[in-house]
């Protein structure tokens, strides 16, 4: 229990990555779109009067990453924060714990990544939602737990019970053979009540960062340098993207920069705070774990099996890094979009 809570504290510390300062990321009662669970090397199964009309079918048009990331008998859990102001998937990680390797790796996805769908779902897209194909950015990868949601993709017999969730987990199945083991985001500022429940992280800050939104309930004003960040601070060094330097100009600095700056927050946060010295704060650690995230990991076996991959890291130092996709970017029917390198 101990190392499962430990372990735990460092995959949901990341889900707000740039979000989660308002408003509630349970269940979406209205998907928007706003700017496969199966086993691995098996196709999803869609519910049909006749299944074997459906055998073989793919979410995609067979759109594959050029390589392999990770080790097929790894373990993948996907980690998401959605936006504050809508059911907007804009932090989509992966967290890859690698015993063969030896390594733990840190997989971001961009949010903007164009999703070649397949006919099967653009014709459920049709019938159940119409208007979302005219939708600029219904191609971005963070487009597709509202679309899941709004086909009932595998409703009620999805490994997860939530189309939203399944449909994106054998996306990434599908495109970049990343068979995700279990999810989990955090609730509403959950990620500030878990880095001051530590007494927040030293992290290097690369600019000025300088931001203010009060529709978002956001306030960001970080001086450069190295830095040890309160909750309230950590959540606008991992939302920051664009905003005020030291001298008062406006300067945007992409997504990218974000994601490398959520990648620098989370080595740093395992480094300082996943430590034996804290196992000794388990009942505290499981009741904020408890209290501010939501999961798939349920019941001793999962316990167990998240135990002991905990003390295999933390005996055996396993190095966390980051993997870089290769894409270029790309303007399709006036919207932005990263394009993968496919094989």
């Amino acid at each position: 229990m101990a190392f499962f809570s430990t372990i735990f504290v460092v995959f949901f510390s990341i889900m707000a990555s740039q979000n989660l300062s308002t408003g509630s990321i349970d269940e979406p009662e209205k998907p928007i779109i706003v700017t496969p669970t199966p086993k691995p090397n098996e196709q999803a199964v869609v519910p049909n009067d006749d299944p074997e009309e459906e055998e073989g079918f793919y979410l995609t048009n067979k759109q594959k990453y050029f390589e392999s990331i990770v080790h097929p008998d790894s373990t993948n859990v996907l980690l998401l924060g959605t936006e504050p102001t809508g059911f907007n998937f804009d932090t989509i990680m992966i967290l890859n714990i690698d015993k063969t390797s030896k390594k733990v790796q840190i997989i971001s996805l961009p949010r903007d990544i164009y999703i070649d769908y397949s006919e099967y779902v653009i014709d459920e897209l049709r019938k159940a939602q119409p208007s979302y194909l005219k939708e600029k950015g219904m191609h971005r990868i963070n487009a597709a737990p509202s679309i899941g949601q709004t086909i009932e993709y595998q409703k009620d017999i999805g490994r997860f019970n939530k189309p939203y969730v399944d449909f994106i987990a054998d996306l990434i199945h599908e495109i970049f053979d990343i068979y995700i083991d279990d999810y989990a985001y955090v609730k509403t500022k959950g990620f500030r009540n878990i880095v001051d429940y530590f007494g927040g992280v030293t992290v290097y800050v690369p600019v000025h960062m300088e931001y203010n939104d009060p529709y978002q309930d956001l306030e960001i004003y970080i001086e450069k340098g190295t830095r040890t960040l309160n909750g309230k601070d950590a959540e606008g060094y991992v939302r920051f993207r664009q905003g005020f330097d030291e001298n008062g100009n406006f300067k945007n600095y992409g997504d990218i920069f974000r994601k490398e700056n959520q990648n620098r927050f989370i080595k740093a946060f395992i480094s300082q705070h996943v430590t034996l010295k804290n196992l000794g704060r388990l009942s505290k650690i499981a009741e904020v774990i408890s209290s501010n995230i939501n999961t798939s990991v349920r019941g001793w076996d999962s316990i167990v099996k998240y135990g002991a991959l905990a003390e295999e890291a933390l005996n055996n130092k396993y190095p966390i890094e980051n993997y870089n996709l290769q894409f270029t970017d790309k303007f399709i029917d006036g919207s932005s979009y990263v394009l993968i390198k496919t094989k």
